[in-house]
């Protein structure tokens, strides 16, 4: 296992699907998506898409419809389309066994993480309310679940990860230990995998390198701003990296992952923000001097 490790569950540029409902994502889906959720590689999905005779026609539903839904499975001219949907692999032959050999490593290290606690640390880039939304017909309601610390590098298990993982903590746990972005933190928790994420979670033995400046985030906040928040269409990337946007999870009666986007300062339109946007450094610049190998944790690195 390579001591420089990336999260290869999130990895672009590996598949890809033209299915309608990853248009958002201009059809660069996730290894996670594909090898593990939905296990569609190499055989790829089944699924029935709804049809309507007039609309396929461009002329008018008689009962005012502007799509296909369920309740047109009795009009005569509904039908429903079989298609067959097959993920492409975009890489070169030879890169796409080199993929598949290091994501077989890299799963047998994640087996071996959540067998034992973990040590981790890392540098803490924001911390944002921990949010489900919970969907009734067209009303949401928010849930606040504590809170998510967000970490864009640190040290798992001893190895540099390059890629973002985070740690859920209670809001008990925050009044406490006052988390703000800047921290240099080390702890030991449990690994969960959510959605491809690397998420710790049941954390202690913190101990902090270095006190960020900002002011940390309280309840009574996250609360406030729960109370202002909006959903944005899609999932603009802006968003999912400003400090103030949020992809979350929500809870519903309809089967399968659903998941949005939301502003916690109520901001309509994503184009027209006013609020600044902060993007976590994708690359792992080492300034320490007395750093003697890339295996050995330096908390200057950090």
């Amino acid at each position: 296992m390579l001591d420089k490790i990336e999260n290869l569950y999130k990895k672009t540029g590996v598949f890809r699907c033209v299915h309608d409902v990853h248009k958002h994502f201009k059809s660069d889906i996730s290894p996670y998506h594909i090898l593990r959720e939905k296990k569609c590689y190499p055989a790829g999905c089944i699924y029935f898409q709804w049809k309507c005779k007039l609309l396929a026609k461009q002329k008018k539903c008689f009962r005012n419809f502007t799509q296909t839904g369920r309740e047109c499975f009795n009009c005569k001219y509904f039908f429903e389309e079989k298609i067959h949907q097959y993920p492409e692999i975009t890489l070169q032959s030879e890169n796409a066994d080199l993929f598949f050999e290091q994501f077989e490593m890299f799963e047998e290290w994640i087996d071996t993480l959540k067998q034992n606690r973990v040590s981790c640390e890392g540098v803490v880039s924001s911390i944002k309310p921990n949010v489900v939304l919970y969907k009734n017909n067209n009303r949401f309601t928010p849930g606040l679940k504590g809170f998510l610390v967000r970490f864009n590098e640190g040290y798992i298990d001893n190895r540099l990860f390059i890629d973002p993982f985070f740690l859920s903590i209670s809001s008990m746990t925050q009044n406490k230990l006052q988390i703000r972005e800047e921290d240099s933190i080390e702890f030991t928790a449990n690994l969960h995998i959510n959605k491809g994420r690397f998420i710790f979670k049941k954390s202690g033995n913190f101990q902090f390198f270095n006190r960020g400046d900002t002011k940390p985030v309280r309840k009574s906040e996250a609360l406030l701003a729960l109370q202002h928040y909006t959903i944005q269409p899609a999932q603009p990337a802006k968003c999912m990296n400003c400090v103030n946007g949020m992809l979350i999870d929500i809870i519903s009666n309809k089967p399968g992952p659903q998941r949005t986007v939301v502003c916690l300062k109520g901001v309509n339109d994503a184009n027209f923000c006013p609020y600044a946007i902060e993007s976590g450094n994708a690359n792992n610049i080492d300034q320490c001097a007395q750093k003697k190998s890339d295996h050995i944790k330096c908390h200057r690195a950090l």
